[in-house]
């Protein structure tokens, strides 16, 4: 039995990463030794609920930093994102001689041979994007100084990267990873349930949209709110269901705010799966507004239950609706006039409709799992079960330093 760490920061944000991470720990349970390296405690019996997973809290081992982290957020008065993640590549790489195989489930950490980094969205110490301008929330000369010092602590560099095995969550991530590291990695779409989604005819499914999310500015979830406002002024009688667990209170008091006055929007919080499931698959439409979306999970849940979703042109979520112009806006005046078209024609809407069964094929769970499999076999010198991924020559493998 193969020892494997798994390196994540926070287990109980419960978003994509999270699923992502929920799902190589249930694949590798059963065959090999797991220990998670975190910088939270997490509660594994609300992971098993909410992901539904099968996870064994008595075969999995936890080495926490969470004083620590607890120390930094309450000195600093900020959940410091990238800092805290650069923190996680040091410990991990303290311990990674300690194990078989390290997988990182939260992006690029640098942890060299025999690692497996599973990027989102790259960290890019080195190099700055554009498309990270929402993880900053500071002036520019703040965010400068900012990004010096995670670069400083996280100590990735682009050798380190090219002696991993890298995957990446989407095409668009690919490219941006190739961006910022000179290395393109391989494309593992990360893993959706589709268990208890069902295709619900259409004419049995509600005029309303559903849109799941963290309640946060980078999810604009004030502005779907108005998009919702303007379909409704142009004639559709919609109403809008947002679910999700509100991060930033600020926000989300100024997104109650505005449901408060509306009564064709309900806030509906962080529900459980079965309810989630139920309000995707009794309803027509989805809507997503997060711009740069590294893949999009919640809108392959939105596919997978049988709504059109519409989603912005930015992002690894064009995938998921097929690149179907339709279905793509890049401003909320673009998003008013797709939706008011699609909503007016019947025969189109029969048309973008996207089955479970197509969603469960490109995306699902078990096709995930088994490319984990194969690529733990690899690097273990197991005998994988299909056809592995490649994994980069270690001829020229760096040292990596603490």
């Amino acid at each position: 039995m193969s020892s494997v760490a798994v390196v994540h920061r926070d287990l109980m944000a419960k978003g994509g990463a999270e699923a992502v991470a929920v799902n190589v720990l249930e694949t590798l349970q059963p065959d090999h030794d797991l220990t998670l390296l975190t910088l939270t405690d997490p509660d594994v019996d609300e992971l098993r609920d909410y992901f539904n997973a099968d996870l064994d809290v008595d075969s999995l081992t936890v080495r926490s930093l969470g004083r620590v982290v607890a120390g930094l957020t309450e000195r600093l008065g900020l959940n410091y994102y990238l800092l805290q993640n650069a923190v996680l590549g040091r410990f991990a790489r303290r311990h990674a001689d300690q194990f078989d195989v390290v997988i990182s489930t939260i992006n690029e950490l640098g942890l060299g041979p025999d690692a497996i980094e599973y990027v989102h969205f790259p960290f890019d110490w080195n190099v700055t994007l554009p498309d990270r301008e929402h993880l900053f929330h500071r002036s520019v000369e703040d965010r400068s100084l900012y990004q010096r010092l995670c670069t400083a602590v996280a100590d990735v560099s682009r050798e380190d990267l090219k002696s991993s095995l890298v995957l990446a969550n989407s095409e668009w991530t690919a490219g941006k990873v190739a961006e910022a590291y000179g290395t393109r990695p391989e494309v593992v779409y990360p893993p959706i349930d589709t268990e208890a989604f069902t295709d619900r005819p259409w004419d049995a499914r509600e005029n309303g949209f559903v849109t799941v999310g963290r309640i946060e500015p980078s999810k604009r979830t004030v502005e779907l709110i108005e998009t919702v406002d303007a379909v409704r002024e142009r004639g559709h009688d919609v109403h809008l269901h947002v679910v999700g667990p509100p991060v930033d209170d600020a926000y989300a008091r100024r997104v109650a705010a505005l449901a408060a006055g509306r009564p064709h929007v309900h806030l509906e919080g962080e529900v459980p799966r079965g309810e989630l499931i139920e309000l995707i698959c009794s309803h027509r439409y989805g809507i997503h507004g997060k711009a740069f979306e590294h893949f999009g999970m919640a809108v392959a849940e939105l596919a997978a239950g049988g709504t059109v979703p519409f989603v912005p042109s930015s992002g690894g979520q064009r995938a998921i609706v097929r690149d179907r112009h339709e279905l793509l806006f890049d401003s909320p005046e673009a998003a008013v006039a797709k939706i008011d078209r699609v909503l007016s024609d019947p025969t189109l809407q029969r048309e973008l409709r996207t089955s479970t069964a197509e969603i469960d094929r490109r995306f699902g769970r078990e096709r995930f799992q088994e490319t984990v499999t194969d690529a733990v076999d690899a690097a273990t010198g197991a005998a994988p079960k299909s056809t592995p991924i490649s994994r980069p020559s270690r001829a020229k493998s760096p040292s990596i330093s603490d």
